[in-house]
């Protein structure tokens, strides 16, 4: 079997939120009677990022180890022994440094601060996981980049470095023609890209505090001093924020897609309510922007809200807004300005409530699966046949598992097989830390629940529950962050550590 790694959000960088190599977690052993939680490793703070995960890695003094890397909001990075989830003592941590409080930045949206809010990425070649840290510095924030040994966390590549920018724009918060990224009006949210050589950090607004922008950068992952790109969305406009729920920058043949939200549009260089595709070095060559564009930011309906993911075998890619509308957008030809619905474009109403932030993807043996939460109703179950989605909804779940719609979702399966599959999903109110929230299973082909959280709370409950951030599932485990301080564990329950 070959060794199960996961490097980056959303399980890779087609972002469908999809393991196909898990042959533990089978429908058949998801039971309140085999399966529930094993451990819960306590960290410093918030965890907001997916956990890694890295198989057969050497550690000084503790040899080959299956580990899970987790970072928090308090600016921690902690490796953990994955096959150990009893242990209290990470193989190795690092702190980098003093996070930023969420009363400086004037929003509550992310309490009480904010350190490492992004997924970083792992280069196994390298040895090293990228990390962006904000960071109070003299009183001002300061994101840098970081590359970190995956051995025992010590700076490599000529790390860290600070991000920042200024380029030629009249926009929102230009002086003089000249527009500078401002690190005080941002979040580095989506879960960062390794590819073409280099590491990409993007960047959206906090509550839409002006003024604002999109921006991303690019960086050598050899040598992090050097810069190989960088782009605002809105650069003679404002917004076009680039967050995309934590969803990660799809990329695909070194092409690189994303998702903006509310902000201005000319279709020369300003491309806020967009899904672009850009070179490697960050030039636009093509774009979708619905015509509607104008009514979308007016009402806060973000179209990047849960950012673009592809779908396997194909050149599709699948996206969704605040409105409540999915879209498959040919990624070959994306439209330019046009309607919701034309020869590049398929947009649909996927849920009637609550919007679109996250959904998973798996491309089974009977085509690909789309799987989407509706605030406060059932999971529902899309088919996409012959290039176009079907919009009725080929199953539902009998419970709504959140009244929110800021679940976490992940499907695990070996392959495509049928029969194989499980949805993972965590719900709850990230605003309430009293209440746990709760992990759910489902069969991912019929969409019963074979398992929960709730059914045996005094051993299975979750902690806080992390709005967005999909599960990890790796090797017959599944490792579920928490606002409470702890990364959950759990698994087939009396199984032997390896």
């Amino acid at each position: 079997m070959a060794q199960v790694n996961v490097l980056t959000a959303n399980y890779g960088n087609d972002r469908t939120n999809a393991t196909l190599q898990e042959i533990v977690l089978s429908p058949d052993r998801v039971n309140p009677g085999t399966f529930g939680k094993v451990g819960a490793f306590p960290v410093d703070g918030q965890i907001y990022a997916q956990p890694l995960y890295v198989s057969g890695w050497s550690f000084p003094g503790a040899g080959a180890r299956n580990a899970v890397y987790v970072v928090t909001q308090h600016n921690s990075v902690y490796a953990v022994d994955a096959d150990n989830p009893a242990s209290k003592s990470p193989l190795w941590q690092v702190n980098l440094g003093a996070s930023v409080p969420s009363s400086l930045l004037d929003f509550d949206d992310i309490t009480p601060e904010v350190g490492i809010l992004s997924t970083p990425v792992i280069d196994l070649g390298r040895g090293a996981i990228y990390v962006v840290a904000e960071t109070l510095e003299r009183g001002s924030c300061v994101f840098r980049l970081h590359a970190l040994s995956l051995s025992d966390g010590h700076e490599m590549l000529n790390g860290p470095v600070r991000i920042a920018a200024t380029l030629a724009g009249m926009g929102d918060g230009s002086i003089d023609g000249q527009l500078a990224f401002d690190a005080l009006q941002h979040l580095q949210r989506p879960g960062l890209l390794l590819a073409n050589g280099s590491v990409y950090a993007a960047f959206g607004s906090h509550a839409d505090s002006s003024p604002f922008h999109g921006w991303l950068f690019a960086y050598d992952a050899g040598d992090l001093r050097n810069r190989t790109g960088v782009i605002n969305t809105t650069p003679d406009g404002y917004g076009g924020s680039i967050w995309q729920s934590g969803r990660g920058l799809a990329e695909a043949a070194g092409k690189i897609y994303l998702g903006t939200g509310n902000g201005d549009y000319d279709g020369r260089r300003n491309f806020g309510e967009s899904y672009l595709k850009l070179s490697p070095t960050l030039n636009v060559l093509d774009w979708f922007t619905p015509d509607n564009w104008e009514v979308l930011t007016d009402g806060d309906y973000d179209m990047g809200s849960a950012g673009p993911a592809l779908v396997p075998g194909t050149g599709w890619l699948v996206g969704g807004n605040k409105y409540g509308t999915m879209y498959l957008i040919d990624g070959n030809s994306m439209g330019g300005l046009g309607p919701e619905n034309s020869r590049f474009v398929q947009g649909f109403q996927a849920v009637d409530l609550g919007g679109i932030f996250t959904f998973a993807i798996w491309g089974s043996d009977n085509g690909p699966l789309v799987y989407v939460q509706e605030q406060g109703l059932p999971v529902r179950l899309y088919r996409i046949v012959e290039g176009k989605f079907d919009p009725n909804p080929v199953a539902l779940s009998a419970e709504a598992p959140t009244d929110l719609a800021f679940a976490g979702m992940a499907i695990s399966a070996n392959g495509g097989q049928e029969g194989s599959g499980v949805l993972w999903l965590t719900s709850g109110d990230h605003e309430v830390d009293a209440v746990p929230g709760t992990l759910h299973a489902f069969d991912a082909g019929t969409l019963q629940e074979l398992w929960n959280s709730d059914i045996q709370p005094d051993r299975d409950a979750l902690g806080g529950f992390a709005k967005f951030v999909a599960p990890t599932v790796a090797d017959g485990k599944v490792f579920v962050p928490t606002f409470t301080n702890e990364l959950a564990i759990y698994g087939l329950l009396g199984r032997k550590a390896k």
